[in-house]
């Protein structure tokens, strides 16, 4: 993709990794993976005819022993070039192509290649690394990615290099299992299915075969309580988001990690809805969740599922159905975002067999979508405004932000915007946006670190009449989004539990005087008339007392779960603790959060744990326009 140099601030690679978080209109999902980053923040670009071919390079002849030529590799589904030249004094030099993002190269400044197979690049442009090590036979280098706090696996093979399988077939309990990888490659589990009955009331009719990866522990002798994580949404794939997680990796050492695809999602009948043309601007940026598609898609699903029959609390049954089946007494649960939910519920159903719970991102059966935005997403927002201007750098550069969002704001209220932007397909389109098109977008923005460091720039391009960078940035996160979300699924979920019984008083209530008001409300009350609505215990709302161990850990910052809804929690939960982030988004990846989760689960208890270091994870800094106009100038000569 190639950006005009008024807009492009940055080009490099970043990494994104939200492990699985909640978000606008049918949801979220994890985003991990590399992205160009500009202006606008990290983004996903489209996949090019120019970049298979790239990816199929012929294999070349190398030392088997070295690590000069060409390596391949992927990550959630991005390819990646790797290529390493050799000096005559024997230094290395290289770089990394990222094929499915327009083939944009990252020079590598340092490439260590040590006795024994060690080695280590270091990206500075950047700030990422990558460890790892050279095999016997010379055919991949198996190690680690390190960027933005995050760490996930990456293994680069040779062109043609097949993936080497160290697990053998195993049976857990009554279900065998049989070595696999995800679907980067990089990560190696053991992976089978599980029928369950799909109205499981009845017992009888249709079968719903669960998707199972397991990834064993490290430790020869793994703790007799394995960690099951819950994915975000409600949509996602846990087998796709949670190998690439950091703490996975740390909780493994010495537990098996337990991965279910929940009904309706990744691989276990899967309930996909094209609610969004990723090539119509319009529906992408100007939200909206069109009702002929709404009702296509549930005319399409019931063909082969009955979508009243999936809700959170028929997954949690599923799920200790799959834990009896395999053999497991107690369980430690993690949940992000919506898979707080549903570690919540499962709670409620099934606490004799929960050791712990840790909950990050806290949207409890009570915390109602997307009526919950409005106060949330206002809260972030004022929250970023009133740091511009506490900060010199951004409140010399953007001294009227608050002033600006407000009458920008008021006019999107009196009259749409309207602007032409470049769709994911590159064909320029006509775009109009409302004022709840435009803040209900503000949000899964502002999940994302970079993007809130680049806020106060947003907000004041676009009160000056330029939508380029808010509107690209909309268009590309969303895009990126909505390949890993089950629509369908969500809709089972959102229209059984939180649009039921949402009555005018408690919207009146709950969106009077916000930003975004009952805009989002009103698009779920319209779709979910036209879906198949099911059926929920009456206690669901109730509160969820318990004194398993819990960990909750929230992001002040948090557009969507903000610390409130943590504590509010915490409080039926009488052996709990919560751990708030200061510079925390909807989900704060970090090394310092993989650990705190990680000891949890060894120690089986909150209480003592150091979480001094949340303390010392930080936003990066706000980018003003003194910076924009630096860069520009450097890009000129």
């Amino acid at each position: 993709m190639k950006m005009r140099r008024d807009r492009c601030v940055l080009i490099l690679v970043a990494m994104l990794l939200l492990g699985g978080w909640l978000l606008g209109p049918a949801a979220h999902a994890a985003i991990p993976g590399f992205f160009v980053q500009s202006s606008l923040g990290p983004v996903s670009l489209p996949q090019s005819p120019a970049s298979a071919t790239a990816a199929a390079a012929p294999a070349q002849a190398v030392d088997a022993h070295g690590i000069a030529g060409e390596w391949q590799g992927k990550v959630a589904g991005l390819r990646l070039i790797l290529k390493v030249e050799q000096a005559a004094d024997g230094t290395f030099a290289g770089n990394i192509l990222s094929v499915d993002q327009g083939n944009v190269t990252v020079p590598i400044d340092t490439v260590s290649f040590a006795a024994g197979g060690s080695l280590r690049l270091e990206l500075t442009s950047i700030g990422a690394a990558y460890d790892g090590k050279l095999s016997d036979d010379g055919s991949e280098i198996v190690g680690t990615w390190q960027q933005g706090g995050n760490s996930i696996p990456l293994t680069f093979r040779r062109p043609g290099a097949a993936a080497k399988s160290t697990l053998k077939p195993k049976t857990v309990g009554s279900i065998p299992l049989e070595p696999c990888r995800t679907a980067d490659g990089n990560t190696e589990g053991l992976c089978g299915k599980f029928d369950v009955y799909e109205n499981r009331t009845s017992q009888s009719g249709r079968k719903i075969a669960l998707n199972i990866m397991v990834l064993p522990a490290v430790s020869g002798k793994p703790a007799a309580d394995p960690w099951f994580a819950l994915a975000g949404g409600p949509g996602q794939s846990a087998v796709q988001a949670f190998p690439l997680a950091g703490f996975t990796t740390k909780v493994r050492q010495e537990r098996d990690v337990v991965l279910v695809d929940q009904r309706g999602t990744g691989a276990s009948n899967p309930l996909p809805c094209i609610l969004r043309d990723p090539k119509n601007a319009q529906e992408v940026v100007g939200e909206t969740i069109p009702l002929e598609k709404v009702r296509a898609c549930r005319a399409e699903l019931e063909k082969h599922a009955d979508l009243t029959q999936y809700t959170t609390s028929i997954f949690a049954d599923d799920l200790d159905d799959v834990r009896q089946a395999m053999g497991f007494d107690k369980i430690n649960l993690y949940g992000g975002s919506y898979g707080t939910r549903a570690a919540l519920v499962y709670l409620r159903r099934h606490a004799d067999h929960v050791r712990t719970i840790t909950l990050e991102a806290v949207a409890s059966p009570q915390y109602r979508i997307p009526l919950a935005f409005s106060r949330t997403t206002q809260l972030s927002v004022d929250q970023l405004l009133d740091r511009c201007a506490a900060a010199d750098a951004c409140h010399k550069d953007f001294p009227d932000l608050k002033k600006e969002f407000q009458a920008l704001v008021d006019q999107l209220e009196k009259s749409p915007a309207q602007f032409e932007m470049k769709n994911a397909a590159g064909e320029t389109q006509a775009v109009t946006l409302s004022r709840g098109q435009f803040v209900a977008a503000l949000r899964p923005l502002l999940y994302i670190p970079s993007l809130v460091s680049q806020f106060p720039y947003i907000i004041h391009r676009a009160s000056q009449g330029d939508w380029s960078v808010y509107a690209d940035a909309v268009l590309l996160v969303r895009n990126a989004i909505d390949k890993q979300v089950n629509r369908g699924m969500s809709l089972s979920v959102i229209c059984a539990e939180d649009i039921q019984g949402m009555s005018e008083k408690t919207i009146q209530r709950e969106t009077k005087g916000t930003y975004l008001g009952d805009f989002q409300v009103r698009l779920y009350q319209q779709a979910c008339r036209e879906w198949a609505r099911g059926a929920i215990p009456k206690d669901f709302y109730a509160p969820i007392r318990s004194a398993v161990p819990a960990l909750l850990i929230s992001g002040a910052l948090d557009p969507a779960t903000p610390p409130e809804a943590s504590a509010k929690e915490a409080h039926d939960l009488s052996n709990s603790r919560v751990v708030v982030v200061k510079d925390g988004t909807h989900g704060t990846g970090s090394p310092c959060i993989d650990t705190l989760i990680a000891d949890f689960v060894v120690k089986g208890s909150a209480a003592a744990l150091d979480a001094t270091c949340v303390d010392q994870i930080h936003l990066p800094a706000f980018l003003t326009q003194t910076q924009i106009d630096q860069l520009r100038q450097k890009a000129k000569r």
